[in-house]
């Protein structure tokens, strides 16, 4: 009878070191929710549309029907494509573009909170548009800014930030900047093998996860280039967490990478345009997507869960029925709530051989992204 009493005791006390095992290692588990879209490409269609009476821009209606979303992640990235020299300067567009400053703003408040500059228009204004940007950025003390670098000392620190307790590095390459030069090669990082090895490196030290801004590939292609499959695995066996391609301008696939030490990087190729008002393409052009994951830390490492894709689209209407190229009324939407009636009032179908409807939206996005990631597998 004794030696059974003592029996269920050590059960019982076995069990509870069980639960207690299994509740601490609960609460040494952080998370983080990421979003991310593609290209912030503001052509002048797109600032003309937002241009207020007093002379001031307001985008942010444009990216309403996003914001919830966008708001509840903790962490929501966007590449501003089209780079804000000051306003001072005249706006433009392709293919030197100069976008109102008001944009910062109205992104901050739609819910981004990481914003990328590193990519081929970065200095179409010169350094004096590069470090204008910069500045401006610094004001959004909620807004991370990273991409581009006023000194040596701030291009040899690596970009980091914390999020519910995970110290996240955010590293930022772009292929080119359309053959303009900076005056310091430390303003901005072109694709280097040795330097991102090294940089990698650093930003594993000093951090707990890894990040990728990669500006590459073939605009106007749904596959990844060859360049882009080289890096892709140069970041893999280097031990990036994750890869957020942009430039193509069109959307790419999500892969798992395979690397050295059998590390897996999550990559995706191009989450393609996100608000623009681009005229040379076609449909693919109007259509971005949203890549979605969670993060978990744990004292084994970092953990990549729940990765999902959403496309989105940005309609507008033609503004003048003379004239098929004026353009109004931009608005970001989840293709999910979009509408065949809304798309067939889209400006790109007026344009010859173009056909935009939700339905060929939808087959473009299982073609190239597959099932494996889409919240609806009836794509």
């Amino acid at each position: 009878m004794k030696y059974r009493i003592l029996l269920i005791l050590l059960i019982s006390l076995f069990l509870t070191l069980c639960i207690f095992c299994l509740s601490d290692q609960r609460n040494l588990t952080q998370k983080a929710s990421f979003y991310a879209v593609g290209d912030n490409l503001i052509h002048p269609v797109v600032y003309r549309d937002a241009l207020q009476s007093n002379g001031d821009f307001n985008f942010e209606p444009m990216y309403e029907s996003l914001q919830k979303e966008i708001q509840a992640a903790d962490i929501a990235y966007i590449n501003q494509e089209s780079p804000i020299g000051g306003d001072e300067k005249g706006l433009s567009g392709f293919k030197q573009f100069n976008t109102p400053s008001d944009i910062a703003e109205d992104v901050m408040n739609t819910g981004f909170n990481v914003v990328n500059g590193a990519n081929n228009h970065a200095l179409d204004q010169g350094t004096d548009g590069l470090l204008n940007e910069i500045e401006l950025w610094e004001h959004f003390k909620h807004v991370f800014y990273t991409g581009t670098f006023k000194s040596q000392k701030d291009r040899d620190t690596i970009p980091t930030f914390n999020k519910n307790g995970i110290k996240i590095a955010m590293l930022s390459y772009t292929y080119g900047t359309n053959d303009i030069k900076p005056e310091n090669k430390y303003q901005i990082n072109y694709f280097n093998e040795e330097q991102i090895k090294k940089d990698v490196a650093k930003a594993k030290e000093q951090s707990d996860m890894v990040m990728v801004s990669a500006h590459w590939g073939n605009e106007g292609k749904h596959e990844p280039n060859a360049q882009q499959k080289k890096y892709a695995k140069v970041f893999a066996d280097a031990g990036v967490d994750v890869v957020i391609g942009t430039h193509p301008h069109v959307i790419q696939p999500i892969q798992w990478v395979k690397g050295d030490n059998n590390h897996q990087t999550l990559v995706a190729y191009s989450l393609g345009n996100f608000l623009n008002g681009q005229s040379t393409g076609n449909e693919s052009n109007a259509l971005g997507g949203n890549l979605q994951f969670n993060i978990e830390k744990q004292p084994k490492g970092i953990t990549i869960k729940d990765v999902k894709w959403k496309s989105l689209v940005t309609h507008y209407d033609i503004a003048n029925p003379i004239d098929s190229n004026t353009r109004q009324n931009f608005k970001m939407y989840a293709l999910d709530d979009y509408s065949n009636n809304k798309a067939k009032k889209h400006a790109l179908n007026s344009k010859p051989k173009n056909e935009m409807t939700k339905d060929k939206l939808e087959a473009i996005t299982k073609k190239v992204i597959g099932d494996r990631y889409l919240d609806d597998s009836s794509y």
